[in-house]
């Protein structure tokens, strides 16, 4: 599958013996956008698809496309916490 934080834009890589596919492979995703993506990827993590959509500059369809093909894990939608994200110790 592919790591939003190891994947290039344009080329597909053998990490652990096992074919990587390139952001640019996504259905949609152009070159400018999958290099954006790396880019912004490089910088450090991604605190939610908010973030990501901001920083790589790619939009929220692109998004919800790596979100149902597993790409994008556990990550939240939105920077905002509620109520219920916040554990009390």
């Amino acid at each position: 599958p592919i790591d939003v934080y190891k994947a290039k834009a344009d080329r597909f890589q053998i990490i652990d013996g096992k074919i990587m596919p390139s952001f640019n492979s996504i259905a949609g995703l152009g070159l400018a956008a999958a290099q954006s993506l790396e880019e912004a990827a490089a910088q450090g993590p991604f605190l939610s698809r908010e973030d990501m959509i901001q920083r790589s500059k790619i939009n929220s369809t692109l998004a919800e496309t790596m979100a149902h093909m597993g790409i994008l894990g556990d990550m939240a939608e939105s920077n905002q916490l509620s109520l219920t994200d916040i554990v009390l110790e």
